[in-house]
């Protein structure tokens, strides 16, 4: 149980990491495709469903390091 919780955190925090390379501020496309633009606007489409995604696999890398302290 301990092993599956550690490859899931692993899992979660790599996840973590590409989705938050995809959504820097200013910069259209991402950081990760090195598009470039001067104006930022407010989030719309895929970049809203990718800001709350993040947040959501925040929320539940959170919780499974919670849970393998308790277990």
């Amino acid at each position: 149980m301990k092993n599956l919780i550690e490859f899931f955190q692993i899992f979660l925090g790599s996840l973590i990491v590409v989705l938050i390379l995809l959504q820097q501020r200013g910069v259209s496309g991402g950081a990760f495709f090195g598009f470039q633009t001067e104006f930022f606007f407010k989030k719309r489409g895929m970049e809203k469903l990718i800001y709350y995604f993040t947040w959501f696999m925040i929320f539940i890398f959170l919780l499974l390091s919670l849970i393998r302290v308790k277990v």
